[in-house]
């Protein structure tokens, strides 16, 4: 037979195992499609994204955190509007908080306003009429309370100085926020509910001392915010202070104080203070003088934590004076007596803090704080944190040296 040709359709075909190769392919390709598909829209939604700045070629913008001081000037505007406004300011009673505050903006705060004159901000905004409707007092206490924590904020990462002025402007409109709040008519649990310094956002339990004089209580909340000199629990837990020397008076033309110096006029003010409390309480009536005791142990202990750390890093002298001098009406009014040092400590509790950093200035700006609330509570004034013209450095050298200050203390 004749021997045909191989058929070349006989041959073993290359076609299955050219399918099996690619098929692997399509399948790594897929993967790869979806992989770049998912990718590419993670970077189109996020065109901040390094990778899209990349594709781009620019930069990412950096914003700046907006410097609370720039509210200042439209917190006045708001300010005047309200006042020049009668169904805004409401009673005589808001009207003349609302006018407390417009001193003390006016006053205070130009010296975070460098190049703004909030006189002529606020001239402005009485001469031109507003289309917005004037804040209500809530909403001004409100907007008033978050700058001062936003400034106390700042504070904690600034320069000595300048954390002095800071911090002096923020707790002098958390102040006034509440004293706008209370004079609205707001229950003390609205006027709790306003912003504050970290530590003391939630007003602990008032010590002794303030529940017993609830009777004397200032405008504002009735109860004072926990703190380092308000309460126990605060107190225990003191964090370390960066200590330059022992305590001394400060030499005739020399600069600000230093951090001991603050630091041990703070710890002189206590035991001043603890003195005459414990001396209010042998003078007072049985209703009074447990609360007077119960306070002056409580600043007496401040003061010997503040002293202790001198002594465990400079091995420093005790603070304490052998004697203290009380305050002229002593004998006739023991407990005003006493209490007129309050709002001094609070003064010297802002300006030591400026001297601290971290965590001990957080720790004595929220202990100002605290401070400030109970002073202005069992006295009835708060303290003027518009001093930053070395006043209360002035009064800190007095307290060191002993001799009577101009508090009475």
């Amino acid at each position: 037979m004749d021997q045909h040709p191989k058929d070349p359709s006989d041959r073993v075909s290359r076609r299955p195992r050219g399918r099996g190769v690619r098929r692997p392919l399509l399948a790594l390709a897929a993967v790869v499609a979806m992989a770049a598909g998912t990718l590419g829209t993670g970077v189109y939604l996020n065109r901040e994204s390094p990778t899209w700045q990349g594709i781009l070629g620019t930069e990412p913008v950096v914003q700046a955190a907006p410097d609370p001081a720039a509210e200042l000037p439209v917190l006045l505007a708001a300010l005047t509007l309200m006042i020049d406004t009668p169904s805004a300011s409401g009673t005589a009673k808001t009207t003349a908080a609302l006018q407390g505050t417009r001193t003390m903006l006016l006053e205070h705060v130009e010296l975070l306003t460098p190049g703004i004159s909030l006189a002529s901000v606020a001239s402005e905004a009485s001469a031109e009429p507003s289309a917005v409707p004037p804040l209500t007092p809530a909403e001004f206490s409100l907007r008033l309370a978050q700058t001062g924590t936003a400034l106390l904020n700042q504070s904690l990462g600034a320069p000595a100085q300048e954390a002095r002025r800071l911090s002096g402007a923020g707790l002098e409109l958390l102040i006034q926020a509440r004293t706008v709040l209370s004079a609205s008519g707001a229950t003390p649990a609205a006027i709790d509910a306003l912003p504050a310094p970290g530590g003391t956002a939630e007003p602990a339990a008032a010590s002794a001392s303030a529940s017993a004089t609830a009777a004397k209580s200032t405008p504002g909340s009735a109860s004072a915010a926990g703190g380092a000199t308000t309460d126990p629990a605060v107190l225990a837990k003191m964090p370390a202070f960066a200590v330059s020397a022992c305590p001394s008076p400060t030499p005739a033309g020399s600069e600000a104080p230093d951090s001991g110096q603050l630091l041990g006029a703070v710890a002189d003010s206590a035991y001043r203070m603890g003195y005459a409390y414990d001396v209010a309480g042998a003078r007072t009536s049985a209703g009074l003088r447990t609360a007077a005791w119960d306070r002056s142990e409580l600043l007496v202990d401040f003061a010997h934590a503040v002293e202790g750390q001198f002594a465990a890093e400079l091995g420093c002298a005790p603070l304490r004076q052998a004697a203290y001098q009380l305050p002229a009406d002593a004998v006739q009014n023991p407990m005003d007596a006493a209490r007129s040092g309050e709002a001094q400590l609070a003064l010297l509790l802002r300006d030591a803090a400026a001297t601290q950093g971290g965590e001990a200035r957080a720790y004595l700006l929220d202990a100002a704080w605290a401070q400030a609330l109970h002073a202005r509570q069992v006295t009835g004034i708060a303290p003027d944190f518009t001093l930053v013209d070395g006043a209360a450095a002035a009064t800190a050298t007095g307290a060191v040296t002993g001799s009577p200050v101009s508090s009475g203390l």
